[in-house]
């Protein structure tokens, strides 16, 4: 026996959108495809939160307030660094927010903000495969490498890299979270629309997104970066205890450096000096 008819479009020409999207993240057709049909979903029922969110999702989120990111798009990390000292080269040091110098702190934190299109993200991950962890730059690095490496006071050092490591893991849990959502929001549209629809009501729509996206969802545990995501293997890991001991440690900065302006412009009259 067949099951119930597909609900049809107003013309009564081709099988529901809604029914096609929902089709797709069954078979797990890839996200971007699915974000693309949402878009058009948005406009054929009036709701612009929805398409504002698909089109997010697919060119990324640049330029938004970070009081305005998806929660599942800020994922913990740690930083860490690489540099050159007489001893050898250091790979994957890790060090914690408290060792930046003083008028760094304020501005970066344990925490890294995904912007990226999720084209950009499946990219990431499939690129990084092998190694299990992604490189993301810290703010400003190569000014703040050069300001670690005076306030050192170590004129044999010279850090050659400042970053946030972040497991694959991570990245990978972000495009579930962007899957999740976009089922969730499903439920809900499939919820509102009456039988033999083919389109929700505009506000049903809205609310959808506003459920999901920035309801009590939010209280979801995010994809978290693991242990796994350190980058130290090889030849190139260095014990901690040659390059990190007491009066050689990069994070033991002398403390006084009101702002990064500050900082910088000392750096580089003490240059103007020499």
């Amino acid at each position: 026996m067949e099951g119930p008819p597909e609900p049809q479009t107003p013309d009564g020409s081709s099988p529901s959108l809604l029914s096609e999207i929902e089709r797709d993240l069954l078979d797990d057709v890839p996200i971007s495809t699915v974000l693309r049909k949402l878009i058009i979903l948005g406009g054929y029922a009036g709701a612009s939160e929805l398409r504002d969110w698909a089109s997010h999702e697919l060119q990324g989120y640049i330029g938004i307030p970070d009081d305005q990111m998806p929660k599942y798009r800020i994922v913990p990390a740690i930083i860490q660094l690489d540099a050159v000292v007489p001893q050898g080269t250091i790979r994957h040091q890790t060090i914690g927010v408290h060792d930046l110098p003083e008028g760094f702190r304020d501005e970066i934190s344990d925490d890294v903000h995904f912007r990226q299109g999720v084209g950009e993200l499946e990219a990431m991950v499939i690129t990084h495969d092998d190694t299990k962890t992604i490189k993301m730059m810290l703010p400003a690095a190569m000014i703040l490498a050069k300001v670690i490496d005076h306030e050192s006071g170590r004129r044999d050092q010279k850090v050659t890299s400042i970053y946030w490591s972040v497991s694959t893991a991570s990245v990978t849990g972000i495009l579930d979270q962007v899957r999740t959502r976009m089922a969730q929001m499903l439920g809900e549209l499939r919820a509102v629309t009456p039988a033999g629809a083919a389109l929700p009501a505009p506000a049903d729509a809205s609310r959808a997104v506003s459920i999901v996206i920035h309801g009590k969802n939010n209280r979801v545990n995010f994809a978290q970066a693991t242990d796994g995501g350190v980058a130290s293997t090889g030849e190139d890991s260095e014990p901690e205890g040659r390059f990190w001991t007491a009066g050689r440690r990069i994070g033991a900065i002398a403390v006084g450096v009101a702002t990064i302006v500050a900082t910088v412009i000392g750096w580089l009259q003490l240059q103007a000096a020499g």
